[in-house]
């Protein structure tokens, strides 16, 4: 079983990766050390060579445009390419979704959903 940090939710935990522009030696420590510093935040990888950055949080407290404005604010941006939209909307999708999932409160099998 995986450890996670203090206040992550394994069944609202997400992965995603990010392809960046302008990261250098000194926004680099600046994006990870704020990312790794917010509350819910499991794991930050940042590869320079590659330009990547991959991401694991807990979707029901944060979500993707959060770590982009975060990113964006030190001085780097996302990649703009057709896969790259592309991939940020099915991460902008799969944190509303897991947002959704955490606020919805199940009902009991012998009662009618509530309307």
């Amino acid at each position: 079983m995986a450890e996670h940090r203090l206040g992550i939710n394994p069944g609202f935990l997400t992965k995603h990766s990010l392809s960046l522009r302008g990261v250098n030696e000194s926004n680099a420590h600046a994006i990870t050390a704020e990312l790794d510093g917010l509350p819910c935040v499991d794991r930050v990888w940042l590869n320079m060579t590659k330009g990547t950055l991959k991401i694991a949080y807990d979707a029901s407290h944060h979500n993707i445009d959060e770590m982009i404005a975060i990113v964006e604010k030190h001085g780097a941006v996302i990649k703009d390419s057709w896969w790259n939209r592309t991939r940020l909307s099915w991460q902008r999708q799969t944190d509303e979704n897991i947002k959704d999932n955490a606020r919805h409160e199940a009902h009991c099998c012998n009662k009618m959903p509530p309307h």
